[in-house]
């Protein structure tokens, strides 16, 4: 249980509320990551969101992926940009349905926070080889390290609660925990536990926020890769004070500052496509 205002059934309630897209892209990850994965596997996942697959379809036929022939069915599009394409897309998807409505509590629209989750999720699967961590567990916490916030916010009386931009805190946990007794950073490890995302994996989204004396390198990733984020105009309220870009961080995070910087740049770009691939 989740000692808070809310309990832990109610936090994985309304995480069963959301979208089915954010759930899927976790079991796919897990899915893709078994050696004797086939593809029927995987379009049996995808099936139980009839809309998650007509999106997939419509996106494989982008002018991006060249084909000669439009893609009519999801095998067809499975079979056109492959298993990592796909789990990309399924990323993509979830960050628009969870970007639907915007957090009020919070100050966040839903563009920002589309945008913000993308990018780090696509720097996260960028820098994740180099770590030595797993790119598509690390593209699924950084697309889904926002979605605490989404549970508090949709749980919390919008009209008693005090608005982060109105409580006069500078730091986003302070104010969730004097409102709340708990952040979005351990509801978001309550609900992805839940979901079964591995647990050194979740734990990066725990503590990313703190990652001073701490030494998993996943965490070190998170806190950069949301950095990186901020920096490019994609920042969420009450977060800018918890990126650090020490010689420290790039270590621990198995990483030099220059590869970094130019993980970024290939994220920028990979981010600039996908983009257009939604339309």
């Amino acid at each position: 249980m989740v000692i808070a205002a809310f309990s832990g059934a109610e936090l994985i309630q309304v995480a069963q509320e959301l979208p089915a897209a954010p759930r899927l892209l976790v079991e796919l990850g897990q899915l893709i990551r078994q050696p004797q994965v086939d593809a029927a596997e995987i379009t049996a996942l995808l099936r139980q969101d009839p809309t998650l697959v007509a999106r997939l379809i419509r996106m494989a036929n982008s002018p991006v992926y060249g084909r000669a022939e439009p893609a009519g069915s999801i095998e067809e599009a499975l079979a056109c940009i492959g298993f990592r394409e796909v789990h990309r897309l399924v990323g993509v998807v979830a960050a628009a349905h969870l970007a639907d409505e915007p957090l009020k509590l919070y100050g966040i629209d839903g563009g920002r926070l589309r945008e913000n989750s993308l990018f780090v999720a696509v720097l996260m699967e960028e820098l994740a080889e180099s770590a030595g961590e797993e790119p598509r567990s690390c593209y699924t916490v950084g697309l889904l390290r926002s979605i605490g916030k989404m549970a508090l916010d949709r749980l919390a009386d919008a009209d008693a609660a005090t608005r982060f931009a109105n409580s006069g805190e500078t730091d986003l946990d302070v104010w969730e925990r004097n409102t709340w007794g708990v952040t979005n950073c351990e509801v978001a490890e309550h609900i992805l536990l839940h979901w079964r995302l591995p647990h050194e994996t979740v734990i990066a989204i725990r503590d990313h926020y703190h990652p001073v004396h701490l030494h998993n390198p996943i965490i070190h990733l998170l806190n950069l890769a949301a950095g990186a984020a901020d920096h490019r105009c994609n920042g969420l309220p009450g977060e800018e004070r918890f990126w650090q870009f020490m010689p420290e961080n790039f270590a621990k995070a198995g990483l030099s500052e220059r590869s970094f910087q130019q993980a970024a740049e290939r994220a920028q770009r990979t981010f600039q496509c996908l983009h257009s691939i939604v339309g």
